[in-house]
């Protein structure tokens, strides 16, 4: 898959499955110096994706500060060829000044083997 670079950072887009319903999300930051993956939660409410009573709530520290977020498992995440089924992600406000749809965190990074080429500005999986 092609990085595409944004406001100087590197960008992808995947495809979420949420009970069923897909989307495809734009303008996910590419992010190894993040823990976990984060959505945006106003663009994920389009499939279904909204707090229920059952969530586990949490807190996300980065450079913009803390934000809180909730938790919600998705049924797969399908980035190139790389799929990753029952995966947690949190879900937030991210409100960070540029539009942006996620960040794909190191979580997914590493559970998917992608490998990130600089050179030729792609991702692919080493599995």
């Amino acid at each position: 898959m092609k990085i595409n670079i944004k406001y100087g950072l590197p960008f992808i887009e995947l495809e979420v499955t949420f009970r069923g319903n897909k989307l495809l999300l734009e303008n996910v930051l590419l992010d190894t110096g993040s823990a976990g993956t984060v959505f945006n939660a106003n663009i994920v409410e389009k499939i279904g994706v909204v707090p229920e009573e059952n969530d586990t709530v949490d807190t996300i520290r980065g450079v913009g500060g803390v934000e809180y977020v909730y938790v919600k498992k998705f049924e797969a995440i399908q980035f190139g060829e790389s799929r990753q089924e029952n995966f947690e992600v949190e879900i937030g406000n991210m409100d960070y000044g540029m539009e942006i749809a996620g960040i794909l965190g190191f979580d997914f990074i590493s559970a998917a083997k992608l490998v990130i080429d600089m050179e030729n500005m792609m991702v692919y999986s080493a599995k």
